[in-house]
């Protein structure tokens, strides 16, 4: 689970477009079925969630990244 510090929406969203990108790289690099992706995709995906669940009123910005 994400850390229970309080973050803003807006870095929340950066935090998961840096994932994205840490995760195409990977994936382009040492395959998405790598150790590393996989590991950056779970984080990715705990990013996702908690953005989801705090701020609702950002979900569409979130699946649009």
């Amino acid at each position: 689970m994400v850390d229970n510090i309080l973050i803003e929406p807006d870095e929340l969203i950066s935090k998961i477009e840096y994932l994205r990108n840490e995760l195409i790289n990977t994936g382009l690099q040492k395959g998405l079925t790598s150790t590393e992706a996989i590991t950056i995709s779970q984080e990715l995906d705990q990013y996702i969630v908690e953005c989801q669940r705090c701020f609702p009123e950002v979900r569409h910005c979130v699946n649009t990244l």
